[in-house]
């Protein structure tokens, strides 16, 4: 008996854990005109994503990204931050378009004002969440080992 509560006590632990580990709603406050429909937590996670590259806080654009992985292993160069200044130029706009075969998949124009413009993919990063929106941004880092060629077999003498 004590072996089966040692082990509902483990797996309500690993549970716990486990939820902890979720992506959370992201919500900052930063200026932000909205057009189109944005699904819940759409609108948050652009503007999180704004002020992290209007500050150039790359901490910040990293709570923004969405890695299949689930384990962080998305890489982001200064290349992030090429829109820093559109960012910080003035009252951008996103426009939201929803995906027309998946409710996890959307899509989001960011029009600056200053005129330059950013196309970004925005997808739900727990499944256990509705509002858990991240930004398809960056490099996947290969976490598998790198497989290698087969070598060609050379012929005996």
């Amino acid at each position: 008996m004590a072996g089966v509560v040692c082990l509902l006590v483990a797996g309500a632990w690993a549970w716990g854990n486990t939820e902890s580990r979720s992506a959370p709603e992201l919500s900052c406050s930063w200026p932000l005109r909205v057009r189109g429909e944005p699904a819940a937590g759409q609108a948050g996670a652009v503007r999180c994503y704004l002020r992290a590259l209007a500050q150039r806080d790359m901490t910040g654009l990293y709570a923004t990204t969405y890695s299949d992985y689930g384990d962080g292993s998305v890489r982001l160069t200064t290349a992030a931050l090429r829109h820093s200044a559109d960012a910080r130029a003035g009252l951008a706009t996103a426009t939201f378009t929803a995906s027309p075969i998946d409710t996890g998949l959307a899509e989001v124009a960011i029009d600056y004002a200053d005129g330059a413009r950013d196309d970004l993919a925005l997808q739900i990063a727990d499944p256990r969440s509705a509002n858990s929106w991240r930004f398809n941004i960056g490099n996947l880092v290969r976490t598998e080992p790198a497989r290698t060629p087969p070598t060609a077999a050379t012929p005996s003498p």
